[in-house]
């Protein structure tokens, strides 16, 4: 094997297929990158069992071949060489040399045969996507996919596709992302339904940072795999046990409080409250609405914060309490100059006659005015 490429093209390509390694791979192979030179191109692989990808760069191939190389030490040494090109040559023992101007490394690595099998889907089955609209809605649900809930479930995204209307959701127990667009390029007889695990989504997103709505994206499902075709590579990812939990039973039906808060000005207010929030509590925020302003606070052993914003409200006087990382979380990807907040309380009136308390009803929070994206994000509220 032996091939010549420019750095920059290089580096660019480890920075895409090398977020698949884990740090602590299961079996030493899995801290290795594929690399095979063929014809024109130089392809590179990456895999954790799970989740795989694979991707393609022009080089001059001058002998064809493939290898292993640990994917951070090569990773490394690349970004350290100077723009220009690099030479690449498998020497005897499984020994490659690498050189560029005047610096020059040999690194050993494992032979490709060593190396797990990828997948083969066919490309032909899935469904086009515009890729900066798919890349839109993964960030506005990935954050809520639980990292610690056992349930497989859980690990990952639901995606629907449904007379011509793409879904995704993702829960953790206590808060709910729902996020949907029509596809006008997919034909409304197609649809399906799978869990696309947390690591695939956030790999996928990566890789389609820069691309517009003329670009596609390819997703499909084969067997036990869910595959997607972005740009130049392929990403196929195992599909978690279990069933989704059925989301819309918790999704509020109805709104009987609505306020539209200015988002830049919720966010400071709620990122400034939080710095004495209580851990102990979650980090919970109280929201206090009275005519005319919503009262942000919190408390702990240290001391208290409040915060008052003026919003054009005249509805009736309520607390409740959300975890403030919840807020900023949300608050990150809703990409609307106002955010509306909808309660529903249990009552009308407590015992005293006096206004309810929204109690354990969840609050649901939306981007407005909503664009071609339908999404709302629901979350659990905290007892103070």
């Amino acid at each position: 094997m032996e091939f010549v490429i420019h750095r920059n093209d290089l580096l660019r390509e480890l920075q895409t297929v090398t977020g698949v390694v884990e740090k602590r791979a299961t079996l030493p192979i899995l801290a290795n990158l594929l690399i095979e030179a063929r014809e024109t191109s130089l392809q590179v692989g990456a895999s954790d069992l799970e989740v795989t990808i694979r991707g393609r760069v022009a080089a001059t191939v001058v002998q064809e071949g493939g290898m292993t190389l640990p994917a951070g030490k090569l990773h490394e040494i690349v970004r350290s060489l100077p723009e220009d090109e690099v030479r690449f040559k498998l020497l005897e023992r499984n020994t490659v040399s690498i050189t560029c101007a005047r610096t020059r490394y040999k690194i050993s690595g494992h032979p490709r045969e060593d190396f797990p099998p990828f997948p083969e889907v066919d490309e032909n089955q899935g469904v086009r996507l515009p890729a900066a609209g798919l890349r839109r809605m993964i960030e506005r649900v990935a954050f809520a996919i639980t990292t610690e809930d056992p349930r497989y479930s859980l690990n990952g995204a639901q995606f629907q596709l449904k007379d011509g209307y793409l879904t995704l959701v993702a829960t953790d127990g206590h808060r709910l992302a729902v996020v949907s667009k029509k596809q006008d390029s997919v034909d409304r007889a197609h649809g399906f339904e799978v869990i696309v695990p947390r690591k695939a989504l956030l790999e996928v997103s990566k890789m389609a940072e820069g691309m517009s709505d003329e670009d596609d994206v390819v997703f499909g499902i084969s067997d036990q795999l869910v595959f997607f075709v972005v740009g130049g590579h392929r990403l196929t990812s195992s599909v978690p046990q279990g069933s989704f939990p059925r989301y819309e039973n918790v999704m509020p039906r109805e709104c009987g409080t609505a306020l539209a808060v200015p988002s830049d000005d919720l966010t400071a207010a709620v990122r400034r409250v939080s710095l004495l929030a209580s851990e102990r509590l979650g980090r919970a925020v109280r929201f206090g609405l009275s005519p005319g302003k919503l009262e942000l606070f919190s408390k702990t052993e240290m001391g208290e914060a409040q915060e008052t914003l003026v919003l054009d409200y005249d509805g009736p006087e309520m607390s409740i309490g959300f975890n403030a990382r919840y807020l900023l979380d949300f608050l990150s990807v809703v990409g609307s100059p106002t955010v509306r907040l909808e309660l529903n309380p249990r009552r009308e009136t407590d015992r005293a006659g006096q206004p309810a308390d929204p109690g354990d009803k969840p609050g649901q929070f939306r981007p407005e005015p909503q664009d071609d994206f339908n999404y709302r994000y629901v979350v659990m509220p905290m007892h103070l």
